[in-house]
């Protein structure tokens, strides 16, 4: 006989008491970007026309904060400290779009005063002026998608924006957001350790305080696991992720997590969560959940498609997935 689902919950967390909640963080995530990377296994789609011209902007709001009011029972009360735009390309919605969404989460939701608020932009749809509609709306650090300063890898990426674009798209932001993270990939096709210090050299010159740099890795359901590129040999890939890493430490960063340098003072907070099991809501298409409870530790999945997304939330049926965490599974 098979058992009921409330008892199946309650076994497998069986003698889990926790005196606390950790600390809670909202995770948002918009689906769209103008090109998907043939690297890229995250969870976007391609939008062909150009920033906010015909993105579902007003529907795809609504859809989540319906998603965000059907959640709400499962965090009430609790503070959040700090908010991550991810996708996709956040960038590519306006900044009104923006501003309208954090205003939503700020009636439902209490905010710690300092809290940490990020989006990430593509070099591809930097414009200074929708920068500093989303610094005006609250967003105090944005994660710039770099990947590197030499054109000629941005284009073996498939990247939209070049080397000058880049470069813009840096100073742009520093002159609007007080926190500034560069996303930088390593061992691309045909660079060498040179090249790559190269990229590193620059980040740390242009004075930005954190830095995320990657190893470029071939996932399955990408176009590069399709038609693979030629990449640097595995020791060369060693000798530069070494190289890296001590250029970054040497330049006075930290390195605090898997890919994140940062100098003291400039981790980020969001990311820290994550790495500490702290608790994370995510709304948006495809976007995940970690939450506990005193009793259970539950995780999420909410539909992955944005369409059907849109429709599910309004009927606040946007999960897909839900399901506690064994005891077991917890170290």
């Amino acid at each position: 006989m098979g058992v009921s689902q409330p008892v199946a919950a309650a076994a497998i967390g069986a003698g889990l008491r926790l005196a606390a909640l950790p600390p809670l963080a909202l995770y948002v995530h918009i689906p769209w970007c103008v090109r998907k990377c043939p690297y890229c296994d995250f969870n976007s789609h391609e939008w062909r026309g150009g920033p906010a011209e015909g993105l579902p902007e007003p529907a795809y709001l609504e859809a989540l904060i319906a998603d965000l009011e059907a959640a709400l029972p499962q965090v009430w009360g609790r503070r959040v400290s700090s908010i991550f735009f991810g996708g996709g390309t956040p960038s590519l919605f306006s900044g009104q779009a923006i501003d309208a969404l954090l205003c939503a989460l700020r009636s439902r939701l209490p905010l710690d005063p300092d809290a940490e608020i990020t989006l990430e932009a593509n070099p591809g749809t930097v414009e200074a002026g929708r920068f500093a509609q989303y610094r005006a709306a609250g967003v105090n650090r944005v994660s710039l998608g770099i990947q590197s300063f030499e054109t000629r890898y941005l284009h073996a990426l498939g990247r939209i924006h070049d080397g000058q674009e880049a470069q813009r798209a840096l100073e742009v932001a520093q002159a609007v957001f007080p926190r500034v993270n560069l996303d930088l990939m390593y061992a691309l096709p045909g660079q060498s350790p040179e090249d790559a210090l190269r990229d590193i050299e620059r980040a740390v010159q242009s004075g930005v305080e954190h830095v995320s740099a990657y190893h470029l890795t071939i996932e399955p359901n990408t176009l590069f696991h399709r038609h693979r590129p030629v990449l640097p040999d595995e020791d060369t890939a060693a000798h530069i992720h070494e190289a890296v890493g001590e250029a970054l430490c040497g330049a006075g960063f930290e390195h605090y997590e898997t890919s994140a340098y940062a100098r003291p003072g400039a981790r980020c907070r969001h990311n820290l969560n994550y790495w500490r099991f702290g608790d994370y809501l995510g709304i948006g298409a495809g976007a995940h959940s970690k939450l506990s409870f005193p009793d259970r530790i539950v995780r999420a999945s909410r539909i992955r498609n944005p369409r059907d997304y849109m429709a599910k939330a309004l009927e606040q049926r946007a999960v897909a997935e839900e399901q506690p965490i064994a005891r077991g599974e917890l170290p």
